[in-house]
């Protein structure tokens, strides 16, 4: 007979979130205000985009050079990348991360795997570490927090909001020292830009697919995958995107099957203590953060159908949550 699974702990009530992110605290509201006005959020747009390249390019990030190499290599795959019976849903055509079309343009994709280097080097920085060595710890800390949580073999493994398929070759890579090569891994992106960037960087084609699709209407068949990962995608999401985005992993996932959200931590001292200019300058590219520290995730996840939630946090900004479908 099976042995029984200890329960998970109960986690403790959600944080409220940063008061830069609040818009009933007076810092947050401020904030607001400034990024009202149309002549300074496209200011801060820019600011906080020279600043992004710039403390890349010091930390040896060849951020320019590499978007034009990946942006050449990726525009002839573009319209294999693109399905074109993928409706675009109006929340995702927002201003992310600086750029004027959201994800939905070259410029975004060919910057995507410097931005993810530069993101892994801020966690640690009193630290002296190359940009792959960050990415390295980075990840290995994620799938390290996945661990516990999963019972049994992985066959098959999905990468929701995969981007340019960073976390999502990294995925591959843990799995199959894990279970061996015949783990399969597929990404999924309603970027068809980013995914083509992805095939770019998978020339192997160690990635099973590379799926243009919603997150929360991906057309895949129902109980197929055992495990589902949203590495950093939550904090992109409205509230409701988000929970329907958990009601489609719960669909997609076999019984027993594993969803991971790894994302900003809102018990993180880090983040809780960002100075207001840096936290105006990132709440001026992350249109959905207000709706990300105010949502309560694991109970989110419970509502979608998932039990045994854990939460652990994974370096000094991130937590991941772990659940398993009922």
């Amino acid at each position: 007979m099976a042995q029984a699974q200890p329960a998970a702990p109960a986690l403790t009530a959600a944080a409220p979130p940063p008061n830069w992110v609040a818009s009933r605290h007076p810092l947050g509201w401020l904030i607001d205000r400034l990024l009202a006005v149309e002549p300074l959020r496209r200011l801060l747009f820019l600011q906080a985009r020279q600043l992004i390249i710039r403390t890349a390019e010091r930390r040896g990030i060849a951020w320019r050079a590499r978007r034009e190499e990946l942006v050449r290599q990726a525009e002839p795959l573009l319209a294999s990348s693109t399905d074109r019976a993928t409706a675009t849903p109006a929340y995702y055509r927002a201003r992310f991360h600086a750029y004027q079309e959201g994800n939905l343009c070259w410029q975004a994709a060919g910057e995507a795997e410097q931005a993810t280097d530069a993101m892994a080097l801020r966690v640690w920085p009193g630290e002296t570490l190359e940009p792959q060595d960050a990415q390295r710890r980075l990840r290995d800390a994620i799938f390290a927090a996945i661990e516990p949580s999963l019972t049994g073999p992985v066959g098959s493994a999905l990468d929701i909001g995969c981007s340019v398929g960073v976390g999502t070759l990294a995925l591959k890579d843990w799995l199959e020292r894990r279970e061996g090569t015949g783990v399969a891994v597929d990404g999924l992106d309603l970027s068809p830009q980013m995914l083509a960037v992805a095939r770019v960087r998978d020339p192997g084609g160690r990635i099973r697919r590379w799926h243009h699709a919603a997150a929360e209407a991906t057309g895949l068949p129902a109980a197929s995958v055992d495990l589902i990962t949203l590495q950093f995608v939550c904090h992109e999401l409205p509230a409701g995107a988000t929970q329907a985005v958990l009601r489609e992993a719960a669909r997609l996932l076999r019984p027993g099957g594993v969803v991971a959200l790894v994302d900003q931590d809102p018990d993180s001292a880090v983040i809780r203590r960002l100075p207001a200019p840096i936290a105006t300058l990132l709440k001026s590219t992350e249109p959905y953060l207000a709706d990300y520290f105010s949502l309560d995730l694991p109970r989110t996840l419970e509502q979608a159908g998932f039990r045994d939630v854990r939460r652990e946090a994974c370096d000094p900004r991130h937590r991941v949550l772990v659940a398993r479908l009922a």
